[in-house]
């Protein structure tokens, strides 16, 4: 009974036609399906964003890193132009320093010079002032003489009378005299020429006709002093003098080393501060360098600073040079003259602003003083002299001799003279 109700309890359904239907699934509801979608989106979304932020990121850091490296470049090329504009300034310092220690040295070799021209010169002032006095006691001897001879002369005029020529050509003998030494010793031609006019007045005066020769020598003489340039000793000396008191008031060519002139700025415009980027940064940093220092070309030798107490020397050492061609002058010392003249000259010219209306002037009138002759040569007046000896011992052979042979030696000196 079990077997079978177990067979009729299992009923196979093979009929063809029919057909098993299939379940249809459950219908979604369409907000809870755009929900989903959002939030499947999401996470998407997120990282797409966050890919372009880094990359935005990584552009702008590329882009701020190549500016970077640009303008880090530009502050080396600057930087290494004003390395080499540096390097420029200190070889020139170098070789300035190299020039004050050489000029150093030959202010201290130029010092002791100096000490030994200061000592020479006050010598030579002690020799010039002894020279001077004497002069001055020889000219007062001299014109004593002159007035006591010519006052002799007139007392022998006045007991002897007119008819003593012997007296007149006597004088006239001593006036050459004077005039010859005066000439020699001093070089003094207005001295020289009122001697030898006055000799010829003498000689004049004896109405002898046989001095004619003597007074035409005596002519051609006193047209020789005339035509003597002589030069004003006490107008140069003078002139030397205010030279050498004007030199404390020249300035040097170069007091302080360098000479750089500062140019003043005026204010820049304000820059706004959008538009202060790297290169407005760098601008005024090279600006500012500029201004703080200055490369000037300069084609002339660096001349050496000298120092307070060589500056002194210098002064002094000009002073002296003046002084020695003063003293020169007076000697009538051309090679001294032209020497120290020289000196102050090239002096001027190295040490010496030439751009300074005193030095210029200073300089003017030196060069004028060179162009004087202290010791032009003088003319030869002794001629005359040598003709009035001979003369008078012609005369005074003659006196003893009888009056034909006189007659005959007197014809035969006129031609000779």
């Amino acid at each position: 009974m079990s077997d079978e109700t177990e067979k009729e309890g299992v009923v196979i359904d093979v009929t063809p036609d029919q057909e098993e239907t299939p379940e249809e699934p459950p219908q979604p509801d369409p907000k809870s399906q755009k929900t989903s979608a959002a939030a499947a989106r999401l996470p998407l979304i997120i990282a797409v964003l966050a890919l372009l932020l880094v990359v935005g990121v990584v552009i702008a850091a590329f882009q701020y890193t190549r500016q970077a490296a640009d303008d880090l470049a530009a502050i080396n090329a600057r930087l290494s132009q004003s390395v080499q504009a540096q390097q420029a300034m200190e070889s020139q310092l170098a070789a300035a320093e190299a020039a004050a220690r050489e000029q150093v040295a030959r202010m201290t070799e130029q010092q002791a010079l100096v000490e030994e021209q200061q000592q020479t010169l006050a010598e030579a002032r002690e020799r010039f002032d002894r020279q001077e006095q004497l002069l001055d006691s020889e000219r007062l001897k001299m014109q004593q003489r002159e007035a006591e001879l010519r006052a002799s002369v007139a007392d022998v005029h006045r007991r002897v009378g007119a008819s003593g020529t012997q007296w007149l050509v006597a004088e006239a003998e001593y006036l050459m005299r004077v005039a010859n030494q005066r000439l020699a010793l001093a070089r003094d031609t207005d001295t020289a020429r009122s001697a030898l006019e006055l000799a010829d007045q003498r000689l004049r005066d004896t109405k002898d006709p046989g001095w004619n020769p003597v007074r035409d020598q005596l002519a051609r003489e006193i047209a020789a002093l005339d035509a003597a340039k002589v030069p004003d000793a006490a107008g140069l000396s003078a002139r030397l003098h205010a030279l050498a008191e004007q030199v404390p008031q020249m300035r040097l060519a170069n007091a302080t080393l360098g000479g750089t002139e500062r140019t003043p700025h005026g204010p820049q415009e304000a820059t706004p501060r959008q538009e202060r980027n790297w290169d407005t940064l760098l601008d005024d940093l090279w600006a500012g360098f500029k201004e703080t220092v200055r490369i000037r070309r300069n084609d002339k030798p660096v001349a050496a600073m000298l120092a307070p107490e060589q500056q002194y020397f210098l002064y002094e050492n000009l002073r002296l040079h003046l002084e020695s061609a003063r003293l020169a002058v007076v000697r009538a010392d051309r090679e001294l003259y032209r020497d120290s003249l020289n000196t102050v000259a090239s002096w001027i010219n190295s040490y010496f602003d030439n751009t300074d209306p005193l030095n210029r002037a200073t300089k003017k009138s030196v060069n004028e003083l060179l162009s004087i002759d202290v010791r032009p040569p003088l003319p030869e007046i002794s001629q005359s002299l040598r003709s009035l000896q001979m003369r008078r011992k012609l005369n005074a052979d003659l006196a003893g001799t009888p009056p034909a042979m006189a007659r005959e030696a007197t014809l035969r000196e006129e031609p000779a003279e």
